[in-house]
Parts: C-alpha cells; sequence; structure tokens
C-alpha cells in the first residue's frame, strides 16, 4: 500500500511542476518559435482523432448570396406569434 501511496505522490508532484513549467513556458518567446508547438498540436488532433473529434473548417473568405441584387427579399419566415394561453386551449 506504501508504496502506491509514494507513486501516486510522485506523479502528483511531477505532474504539478511539469504544468507550471507549462504554463509559463506557453507564454514565452521559446514557445512561439519551438517544434514543440507543432508536435502538441499534432498530439491532440491526433488524440481527439480517437474520440471523433475534429478541427472545425477555416472560416471562408468567399461569401456567396442566394440571391442576385436586382431581385426582391424573399419574404420573412413565420406568421403571427401565438397567443400566451395557446399552449392551454383545447381543440
Amino acid at each position: 500500500m506504501l508504496p502506491v501511496l509514494v507513486a501516486i505522490a510522485a506523479i502528483s508532484v511531477v505532474a504539478f511542476l511539469a504544468f507550471r513549467w507549462f504554463e509559463r513556458y506557453r507564454y514565452s518567446d521559446g514557445w512561439r518559435t519551438s517544434e514543440f508547438r507543432g508536435v502538441a498540436f499534432g498530439f491532440l488532433m491526433w488524440f481527439g482523432g480517437i474520440f471523433g473529434h475534429r478541427v472545425p473548417p477555416p472560416p471562408q473568405a468567399k461569401v456567396e448570396f442566394a440571391t442576385r441584387a436586382g431581385e426582391p427579399e424573399p419574404p420573412e419566415s413565420g406568421g403571427a406569434a401565438l397567443p400566451d394561453q395557446a399552449a392551454d386551449d383545447k381543440e
């Protein structure tokens, strides 16, 4: 039992120190120019792919409209709003 508690404590201390180091490293100039940044992002993409997560597509710069410039605007969708007591009315 004691070796397990020692292992848990050691892993906790190492994880805490690694987190504190990364927290400082993340906002340094070394992070912006390192290869570790690409490796870390690649690992996150691989790990997320295991569970089916994907990166959303990039925003599109070209916007296409369905109507031409000279055509009238389509009618507004929907109609008059239901009155507040509509859910209580029986047919």
